[in-house]
């Protein structure tokens, strides 16, 4: 889930109350609460601060793009029938 990762990444404390490694455990909750499915690689990145500030609006923004109603789509959207 977290490919890219700087080693030591889940021991940096971030912010003063926050460990690297609990970004890892925070998007596992989300997706296993709303039953959805999460890909998220980390290219490129020194400072974990960033890394993880990078990560967590990375999926908002994702997260918005999917629930965003399409202007094309009159009533309920379904891939029912076409597939």
């Amino acid at each position: 889930m977290h490919g890219g990762e700087p080693a030591g990444q889940e021991y940096h404390l971030i912010g003063g109350h926050f460990t690297g490694s609990l970004t890892r455990h925070v998007f596992e909750a989300i997706t296993l609460h709303a039953g959805i499915c999460l890909h998220m690689n980390v290219i490129a990145g020194r400072d974990p601060h960033h890394i993880v500030e990078a990560q967590f609006k990375a999926f908002a923004r994702a997260l918005r793009a999917a629930v965003e109603p399409d202007p094309r789509v009159e009533g309920i959207p379904s891939t029912k029938g076409a597939l």
